[in-house]
């Protein structure tokens, strides 16, 4: 596959100084990243572009990700995107920085009454694409370097099939009425907050709200002490301890000492995170 790669600030801004020379103001972005599954926390990992000539990808790891600002912020700039919410929570809460000017093509599907929403199956649906690889990478460790070129293929192909997948779906919406409706939700995805609440995340746990008040309380104060944990191991929360044994333990029907750990967690470790589950349950 051909594409082209970007690893610093000053390829950038000349790879948008030409597109706007050429007058193309609108390309296909998707981003991929790295969501507590294989490390603590939140990461931008690769940036996918596609301008209707050429495939691009930006790699933030090798670059300073500040640098992605201008970029990400560029009114003039149209990003058409799949499911927007997800990559713009994670450049506000996690680099301080935001996605402008996107059409989200994601809310069609629910105006058009899709039966299925998700992008392989809208594609499948509209263009007749199988992306038979979609899963084999679900759970891709983007962090790794080099890329395997299997991965940066599935990943620049997503970004390839969105221009066309654009025109049908404004077709659709043209054909049905809709078009007004999809831009409401379009406002709504650009305007909502996604600012996270810092101490709120166990709140979105399953189950939440089924605990009583003081088993919440307490599931707090455990959820706090799994974060610190995870964030000194540098290992996803679910890791240390899942969420299941966090509410088992929130509802007094599990002890600390018959927590099954995983495996890359040391006995040292394990001793030192069950004496201070104990600390609070007492």
């Amino acid at each position: 596959m051909n594409y082209t790669e970007i690893n610093n600030e000053k390829s950038l801004r000349l790879y948008v100084e030409r597109l706007k020379s050429d007058g193309r103001t609108t390309i296909a972005l998707d981003l991929e990243g790295e969501f507590n599954l294989h490390v603590y926390g939140e990461r931008l990992c690769l940036v996918q572009v596609y301008d209707g000539r050429e495939a691009v990808i930006i790699d933030p790891l090798k670059m300073d990700p500040a640098a992605l600002k201008p970029f990400f912020e560029d009114e003039k700039l149209l990003k058409v995107m799949w499911d927007a919410s997800s990559d713009i929570s994670l450049m506000v809460n996690g680099y301080d920085m935001t996605i402008k000017s996107i059409l989200d093509l994601r809310p069609a599907a629910d105006v058009l009454q899709l039966p299925k929403k998700d992008y392989a199956s809208v594609l499948q649906e509209l263009l007749g694409i199988e992306t038979r690889k979609k899963k084999k990478f679900q759970r891709y460790n983007w962090l790794r370097r080099p890329i395997d070129p299997e991965a940066i293929e599935y990943a620049v192909g997503d970004v390839l099939h969105i221009p066309e997948l654009k025109r049908v779906l404004l077709e659709r919406l043209s054909e049905v009425g809709g078009l007004e409706e999809f831009l409401h939700q379009n406002l709504i995805v650009q305007n909502r907050d996604y600012k996270s609440r810092p101490g709120e995340r166990h709140k979105k746990m399953k189950s939440y709200r089924h605990l009583r008040r003081n088993e919440k309380e307490l599931l707090k104060r455990l959820f706090d002490l799994r974060d610190t944990h995870a964030r000194r191991l540098n290992l996803p929360p679910h890791n240390v301890i899942e969420n299941p044994d966090l509410l088992s333990l929130s509802r007094g029907n599990l002890q600390p000492e018959k927590l099954r750990f995983a495996r890359r967690i040391s006995e040292g470790d394990r001793k030192i995170i069950v004496d201070e589950l104990c600390g609070i349950m007492k």
